[in-house]
């Protein structure tokens, strides 16, 4: 009686096991596409809000430089800065506006300290 080569053991078990790594494979890669389409999508940063980030990062660097606020001032407009960027690439415009405006809020920069 002749053998077919599937008949012998082991080689089953490894057939079945690359059949389902290559099945799992191609699933992880098709849900990262997926992911990254879905990223693009609402990861939207409107021009609105990159208008004031550039406004505030400048701000707040100006301020910094001219040392004429507390750094803990500082560090809080920062962290306003990164929610306003959050609140804006998840499609909340208003609120990030809002948010930039406090930074703003800081007031002019004093002649920088030489």
């Amino acid at each position: 009686m002749k053998r077919s080569i599937f008949d012998w053991p082991g080689i089953r078990e490894k057939g079945t096991r690359a059949l389902f790594c290559g099945c799992f494979l191609a699933g992880a890669y098709l849900a990262s596409t997926t992911d990254a389409k879905t990223q693009v999508q609402t990861g939207h940063f409107a021009r609105e809000c990159a208008l004031k980030e550039i406004t505030v990062i400048t701000l707040i660097e100006d301020h910094g430089a001219a040392a004429d606020l507390p750094a803990d001032q500082l560090h809080n407009a920062a962290l306003m800065q990164l929610r306003a960027r959050s609140a804006c690439s998840e499609g909340r415009v208003h609120e990030a506006q809002a948010l930039y405006d406090n930074i703003l809020d800081l007031g002019p920069v004093a002649s920088a300290k030489r």
